[in-house]
C-alpha cells in the first residue's frame, strides 16, 4: 500500500509539473540566418547535475520524460531546408541550447547537447573529469589536428574540444559506461554541397596576363562561406577538391572566364586556367600566414590575400570540372599538390593512371608562366601518390 501511494504522488508531482509548463519560443542567429525554434519549457529542467556516472544518468533519464521531440523537430527542419551537414547540424544545436539554456551551468548545456544527438539518431559518448564533460561523436571522416579516442571499432572525434578552440587535449578522462545508441549513425564532417544560407556578398577584381594579353575578373564572394569555413575542423585534404564554388561566386567568375575560353583548344583553355590560378593570387604557406594549418575550399582562395599549393588545387579543379570537364587526378609529392588533367593530344611527360594520360597542371607556379605538361621543378625525381580522380 505505502508502495502504492509513493507511486501516486510522483505521478500526481509529475503531472503538476507538465501542467505548469507549456510551449515556448525563441530567436537565434546562425550566421547569416536569423531562425525560430519552437520547444517544450520542461526541457529546461531544474537539475544540479554533478560530474559522475549516477548524476549524469539521471540527468538523462529525467531529460527523457520532457517533451524534448519539439525542439528536435524543430531543428531537423532548419536542418533539412538549409541543406546542413551534421557538423553544421551540431552547430545549430549547439547555438540553440546557448540560447535556451542561458543561465546554465556548461555541464547542462554539454551534456543537453549529448542528449539532443543521441536523440538525433548519433551514437554520442560522454567523457568526464573532475567538473568537465566531454562530448564525442563517433565518425568515419578522415580529420586532422582534432582529439579523438578509439572505443572497440569506432572512432570518435570530441566536439567540445573543438568548440573550446583547443588543438591539443592529453588528459585522461572517464568514459561514461551508458551509451544511448550504441550502433547509432556516424557523424560527418564532409561538405558535398555547401549549405543554403543568405549570401553575403563582397567584390574583388583580380589581374592575369595570357601570353600578351591582360584579364580582369570581377569575382563576387559569399562571406558567408567564408565565415562558415573560417574554423571549419579539417578534414581529408580530398574533400577540399570537392566542396563546390558558391553560387555567388560561379554566378560572377564563371561566365567571365567561359567567355575568355571560348574558341580555344583544350590546351589553351587549360593555360588560360592554369596561368589565372598561378598569377591572379600572392602565395604564402598557411603556418607563415595563418601560423596553423588552414586548407581552403575555392571560395577561401578569393578572400585571403595568400594562398598555397592545396587551395590553388582546390580551385583550379572546380574551374576544370565546370568549364571544361575534362578527367583529373590529384598529385601529392611529399611537399607539393598538383592537379594532372587526361586531354586529347599529347602535350608532354604524361602520367599513366587507369588507361588514361594526364599532365600536370600545376596551378601553383611558375607565376605568369603558361606552360603546362611538364613535372614541377626540382619533383622530377620524387615520388608521388594519386589521391582522388574524377572521370568528366
Amino acid at each position: 500500500m505505502l508502495a502504492n501511494r509513493y507511486k501516486d504522488l510522483f505521478l500526481f508531482f509529475s503531472l503538476f509539473i507538465f501542467t505548469t509548463v507549456q510551449a515556448a519560443s525563441t530567436d537565434i542567429e546562425f550566421y547569416s540566418e536569423q531562425l525560430h525554434l519552437e520547444y517544450h519549457s520542461s526541457i529546461v529542467i531544474d537539475f544540479r547535475v554533478k560530474c559522475n556516472e549516477r548524476s549524469i544518468r539521471d540527468f538523462y533519464d529525467q531529460m527523457e520524460l520532457t517533451k524534448y521531440q519539439q525542439l528536435l523537430d524543430d531543428l531537423a527542419f532548419h536542418q533539412t531546408n538549409l541543406q546542413l551537414n551534421d557538423w553544421l547540424y551540431h552547430e545549430l544545436l549547439r547555438n540553440s541550447i546557448h540560447k535556451i539554456y542561458a543561465g546554465k551551468s556548461e555541464l547542462q548545456k554539454t551534456l543537453t547537447a549529448w542528449f539532443l544527438l543521441a536523440k538525433s539518431g548519433y551514437d554520442a559518448r560522454l567523457t568526464y573529469l573532475k567538473e568537465e564533460a566531454y562530448l564525442y561523436v563517433y565518425t568515419n571522416d578522415n580529420l586532422f589536428e582534432v582529439p579523438m579516442i578509439q572505443e572497440g571499432d569506432r572512432l570518435y572525434v570530441n566536439l567540445s574540444n573543438l568548440d573550446a578552440g583547443r588543438t591539443s587535449y592529453a588528459a585522461e578522462v572517464y568514459m561514461l559506461d551508458f551509451v544511448p545508441q550504441r550502433r547509432g549513425k556516424a557523424f560527418s564532417f564532409y561538405l558535398n554541397q555547401l549549405p543554403k544560407l543568405n549570401p553575403q556578398t563582397r567584390n574583388r577584381a583580380l589581374n592575369f596576363r595570357y601570353k600578351n594579353q591582360q584579364f580582369t575578373i570581377q569575382a563576387k564572394m559569399d562571406m558567408t562561406i567564408i565565415e562558415l569555413m573560417k574554423n571549419y575542423p579539417i578534414i581529408d585534404e580530398t574533400q577540399y577538391l570537392e566542396i563546390p564554388l558558391s553560387s555567388s561566386l560561379s554566378n560572377s567568375i564563371l561566365p567571365q572566364l567561359r567567355q575568355i575560353i571560348k574558341g580555344k583548344s583544350q590546351k589553351e583553355a587549360l593555360e588560360i586556367l592554369v596561368t589565372f590560378t598561378r598569377s591572379a593570387f600572392k602565395y604564402k604557406e598557411d603556418h607563415e600566414y595563418f601560423g596553423r594549418s588552414k586548407p581552403m575550399i575555392a571560395d577561401e582562395v578569393f578572400h585571403y590575400p595568400y594562398s598555397d599549393c592545396e587551395d590553388r588545387s582546390a580551385l583550379f579543379y572546380n574551374l576544370v570540372k565546370r568549364l571544361l570537364n575534362l578527367p583529373m587526378i590529384m598529385i601529392a609529392y611529399p611537399d607539393h599538390l598538383t592537379i594532372g588533367v587526361a586531354l586529347n593530344q599529347d602535350i608532354g611527360a604524361p602520367i599513366s593512371y587507369k588507361g588514361k594520360k594526364y599532365y600536370i597542371c600545376d596551378p601553383t607556379g611558375p607565376t605568369n608562366s603558361v606552360e603546362i605538361g611538364r613535372i614541377p621543378k626540382n619533383y622530377e625525381r620524387k615520388p608521388f601518390e594519386i589521391l582522388a580522380d574524377y572521370k568528366g
